[in-house]
């Protein structure tokens, strides 16, 4: 089925401006296979990357990276001024300006549920406009319209600008239309298409362990976590964690709470952690052999959903209940846990 088709993207050199998370995993196959579907189409790419060396790496996994052109993400307050300056910042502004096209994304790309998500994505962007002839723009995946003065504002200057909007849920789309934006269509995240994931499918054995993330908002839930992992550490099964998001500080680091859990718990010899960085066919396959997947985050859900792995999420945001209903619709989730 050409999907890629279905994604309509102006003139010949695309910004694909991403990465609000660094090293997390979702928002790296999502960008995988919006890379693909572009190739497919003959794009000249360029990604805003914020450690270009590191994403070369995971990407080189699956495409030739020689195919497409990084550029050093523009500064958000520090966290990447100095990578910007030592990479010659001048001439990447120049580059930026250049750019025919521009598709922002990012798990819900304008919402309130994180501080600031609406001046952060016209920062992301900022060279571009400047141009005179403004480049045609792109939102990706959730959008919720704003309720706070100062976000609508932000919002309505960007959405005066953006050509289409291709949302991965259904009320999105409504909201937007409602909204006075009619350019916006479902598009399934472009994350289902990134791996063979029928392929590992057709060789699930269930073994005797169980599959876990947390990250920073599953304070929440914290007693129900710890009585799902007891009760399979009760059955004897072994405890393997994946720490999605790699962030340097506790609150952003999912190992934070691999070892929250493990005192929790009281066990250390049967727990371990599974990476998924450095062979994510490997981890696609232990995933896909899990007996169950406990997940606070959408991220390691939709994996599990489309291994076909039991899931059970803990949904603490909005998105995960969106994604919920469009994996029901698609018949994703025959085998979830909600």
């Amino acid at each position: 089925m050409d999907l890629w088709k279905q994604l309509k993207i102006k003139w010949k050199k695309v910004l694909v401006v991403w990465n609000w998370s660094y090293k997390n995993m979702w928002d790296e196959l999502i960008l995988l296979w919006t890379i693909k579907l572009l190739l497919e189409q003959e794009k000249e790419i360029y990604v805003s990357a914020y450690n270009i060396s590191r994403l070369k790496s995971f990407l080189a996994q699956f495409v030739d990276v020689e195919q497409i052109n990084f550029l050093r993400e523009i500064p958000k307050w520090f966290r990447s001024f100095f990578r910007f300056i030592t990479d010659k910042s001048s001439r990447t502004l120049k580059k930026y300006k250049e750019m025919d096209s521009v598709i922002i994304w990012w798990w819900e790309i304008l919402t309130e549920e994180i501080p600031n998500a609406y001046w952060y994505r016209l920062v992301s962007i900022r060279p571009c406009l400047r141009k005179k002839e403004k480049p045609n723009l792109y939102l990706m995946w959730g959008i919720q319209v704003p309720q706070k003065e100062i976000n609508n504002r932000l919002f309505k200057y960007l959405m005066n600008r953006v050509n289409y909007v291709y949302a991965r849920d259904l009320e999105s789309v409504y909201e937007l239309k409602k909204y006075w934006f009619e350019n916006a269509e479902f598009f399934m995240d472009t994350s289902y298409f990134a791996y063979e994931w029928k392929s590992v499918n057709e060789k699930n054995v269930r073994q005797k362990y169980i599959v876990v993330n947390v990250n920073k908002n599953w304070e929440n839930f914290l007693d129900d976590i710890i009585h799902d992992v007891q009760y399979y550490l009760d059955e004897w099964y072994n405890i393997l964690y994946v720490p999605v998001a790699k962030g340097k500080t506790d609150q952003y680091s999912d190992s934070y709470y691999f070892k929250k859990i493990k005192q929790a718990c009281k066990r250390d010899d049967r727990f371990e952690i599974l990476d998924r960085e450095e062979n994510f066919w490997k981890f696609a396959e232990k995933v896909a052999n899990a007996e169950v997947v406990i997940s606070t985050r959408l991220h390691l859900f939709l994996i599990s959903s489309f291994l076909g792995v039991r899931t059970k999420v803990y949904p603490y945001q909005k998105k995960i209940l969106k994604m919920q209903e469009v994996l029901r619709n698609m018949e994703w989730t025959m085998n979830s846990e909600e």
